[in-house]
């Protein structure tokens, strides 16, 4: 079978939610052929009776069972093994694709030459939902990646040469998609369709949000892998700032916030174009954010910096300063949710 698309699903006790997410696989308006390659992970739920009644239904969808639960790296890519398109895109059990997600992107790297591409997406489940735009050029996003994956692991569609060349690394678990991501840059082209084509369901069960303090500790070792593979020199104390710029907690020291404004305009003057510039420049208005606790004080810095934005940012960080918001409360993750980005 001449296969053109390979869709790998891992699937560990998700019955839940699982129903919704084939559907809108086997539902897409794609008009090439398809595999969906499901991993199931050893569930102990109905998760497994789901996929075999799907199956009956739809020859697209191909079964692979651990006998035990193995974990996502060795799911995914004991999946890999088995693809055989010429495209490989990845989805999870618990999100749902938009009907046109898979024209659109094999459409979106055929034009632009690049080959991984992930989406925008819209994040649903745990209070208001929003649509998360990551920057979708490639200079925009090669930056971005620098502080944090900017490629939305579900949505990611890519040419096979890529997966062929890198896998899932264990010891990277909890941020193995960075991880892939971060290396595959050296020798790939990336971007986002700057479309929404996923629904990103948000809720307590999965590995992100249970286990956020290991996760952040992977993360650190990959920004600091990142800014290495990109020729960028860092001191030990500008890789503690750079690690703080995305640490998931409120910034409480003025040093910090100046250490940082210092390091972010040393990253703006070694990248030229201006989607690179912008997203660093975004860095530094988030940064500011997650230090409203300093009140005045960050407020001043930020009026100064030659990193500064326009007038509704400065609107926005005068109310956060007068709050003091720290970045944990419930005041600020609803304020996040409306719109308010760190």
């Amino acid at each position: 079978m001449n296969v053109s698309l390979s869709v790998v699903v891992p699937v560990y006790n998700a019955s839940r939610w699982l129903q919704v997410s084939l559907d809108s696989l086997v539902g897409q308006r794609f008009g090439e052929s398809v595999e969906i390659i499901i991993v199931d992970d050893g569930s102990t739920d109905q998760s497994i009776n789901i996929i075999e009644k799907a199956k009956k239904r739809h020859s697209a969808l191909k079964l692979l069972r651990n006998e035990r639960n193995l974990g996502i790296v060795a799911s995914l890519n004991r999946a890999l093994d088995a693809a055989e398109g010429r495209f490989i895109a990845r989805m999870d059990a618990d999100d749902i694709c938009m009907p046109t997600r898979f024209y659109r992107q094999l459409r979106f790297i055929r034009e632009s030459g690049v080959d991984l591409c992930g989406s925008w997406f819209v994040e649903f489940g745990n209070g208001i939902p929003r649509a998360v735009r990551w920057p979708h050029s490639e200079a925009g996003l090669r930056t971005s990646m620098l502080f944090q994956n900017s490629i939305c692991h579900p949505a990611v569609m890519a040419r096979r040469d890529v997966f062929d060349r890198y896998r899932y690394r264990e010891a990277y678990r909890l941020a193995e998609d960075y991880d892939l991501f971060t290396r595959a840059m050296a020798d790939f082209r990336i971007a986002n369709v700057p479309e929404v084509l996923l629904r990103y369901r948000r809720h307590p069960n999965q590995a992100t949000q249970a286990q956020r303090a290991p996760m952040e500790s992977v993360t650190q070792r990959i920004r600091l892998d990142t800014l290495a593979a990109e020729g960028i020199n860092a001191t030990g104390e500008e890789q503690r700032l750079h690690n703080l710029i995305r640490a998931p907690h409120s910034i409480t020291c003025v040093d910090d916030l100046l250490g940082i404004e210092a390091w972010l305009i040393k990253l703006a003057a070694l990248h030229e174009t201006p989607e690179a510039k912008h997203v660093i420049s975004s860095q530094w208005i988030r940064a500011c954010i997650r230090a409203a606790p300093l009140g005045s004080r960050m407020l001043r810095i930020y009026r100064t910096s030659a990193l500064r934005g326009g007038m509704r940012t400065l609107m926005d960080l005068s109310a956060l300063a007068a709050m003091k918001l720290d970045y944990r409360s419930k005041p600020f993750a609803v304020l996040r949710r409306l719109g308010l980005s760190a």
